[in-house]
């Protein structure tokens, strides 16, 4: 039986071979961080996101957590969709913030406008924006312009979102900041990092002292502020960097993917397809679809393994159900939207190496799966 999984790392052959060469050097120098490959990322990070700065992290969740220190959350509220992973939310409660959680626009897969509207007072200091599966909200300007009107910060989470762009804009560079994840499973990895992008000069410097134990550049070792040993290393900057030169492929890969999917899936009965605008273009860091209500979801991802070798997934669980969360959330706020939307969502294998003939195979052990 054919045998595949949700996603792998997409890394060529030269890369491997730049990639192992670079390590290799990096072990002779002797110099482990904060080396050329951190510089090198970083700019490069920069020059394709549209950004003055790119710091790079540990990992996105540091990113978050040095975010929004910076922006002194402490006793103030920070909305977030419920549609995020849980990290979202905890990094606002170790700040000493209150985390909102905010509804769906099921069209979206972002924030309800209405609902987010509505959850503003004069204690919220910031949104936590995700790009969940990668898709950017059609209705991202309006987003925007509810922040500025109510002078908040807007925090991209862009841990799904490498390469994805809505009217030649790309995520990381539509807000006051992005965050981004290089996590193993993501579009691009270093084993594990994030990278925080900004035309901020002053939360850029920020967040290269506090990755680094909070020390002053050129202070010769001073501490200025708290910080942690929230950097990445020279030999993860090494694999980011020669990831990030294949992102084009890659996110041309996937698109190509989504493209068979949609027209493979377009037909079909029992689910809907996930619909854009034509200037909205994703990096399908996931590929999901929202099963009609009658379809038993764990039942159809237990199938697609046992019987034709596919592994399927939900997309997440909604944060506010989450049992250390649900001390945030009153009886009369739910969530429905959410909850419906994420308890019937599936996520199809998507990576690049994934071959039309192998796309053609999941669509039809789908269809006849549910059939």
């Amino acid at each position: 039986m054919k045998k595949i999984p949700l996603s792998k790392p997409c890394i060529s052959s030269s890369s491997r071979k730049s990639i192992l060469n670079g390590i290799d050097s990096i072990l002779e120098s002797g110099r482990l961080m904060m080396g050329d490959f951190t510089h090198n990322f970083e700019k490069s990070f920069s020059e394709v996101i549209g950004t003055r700065y790119s710091v790079s992290t540990s990992t996105c969740t540091s990113a978050l957590q040095m975010v929004l220190n910076y922006f002194n959350v402490a006793g103030y509220e920070v909305l977030v969709a419920s549609a995020s992973f849980i990290t979202d939310v905890s990094v606002i409660k170790w700040c000493g913030a209150t985390p909102i959680f905010v509804e769906m626009n099921p069209s979206t897969l972002s924030f309800d406008l209405d609902d987010l509207k509505s959850k503003i007072t004069s204690r919220t200091k910031c949104v936590i924006w995700v790009h969940l599966t990668g898709i950017i909200s059609d209705d991202y300007q309006e987003i925007i312009n509810i922040c500025k009107d109510n002078k908040l910060k807007l925090i991209e989470d862009c841990s799904h979102a490498h390469g994805s762009s809505v009217n030649g804009k790309n995520a990381g560079a539509l807000g006051d900041v992005g965050c981004f994840s290089f996590y193993p499973g993501k579009i691009m990895t270093s084993g594990t990092g994030g990278m925080v992008t900004t035309n901020n000069m002053k939360l850029a410097a920020y967040v290269q002292s506090a990755r680094l134990f909070g020390r002053c550049e050129g202070s010769e070792g001073k501490v200025c502020i708290e910080g942690n040993d929230w950097f990445m290393d020279e030999i993860r900057a090494c694999v980011g960097y020669h990831q990030l030169l294949d992102l084009d492929e890659n996110i041309k890969s996937r698109r190509k993917i989504a493209e068979r999917y949609n027209q493979r899936l377009s037909s079909l009965s029992k689910f809907s397809l996930i619909k854009l605008k034509e200037n909205n273009m994703p990096a399908y860091y996931q590929y999901a679809i929202i099963l009609n209500k009658e379809v038993n979801r764990e039942r159809l991802i237990k199938e697609m393994m046992s019987d034709y070798g596919i592994r399927t997934k939900r997309i997440y669980k909604p944060t506010h159900t989450e049992d250390i969360f649900s001390d945030l959330v009153q009886s009369e706020d739910r969530l429905m939207v959410t909850e419906d939307i994420l308890s019937r969502s599936l996520c199809l294998p998507m990576y690049c190496q994934l071959s039309m003939s192998e796309v053609d195979y999941i669509c039809d052990s789908l269809k006849s799966t549910l059939r």
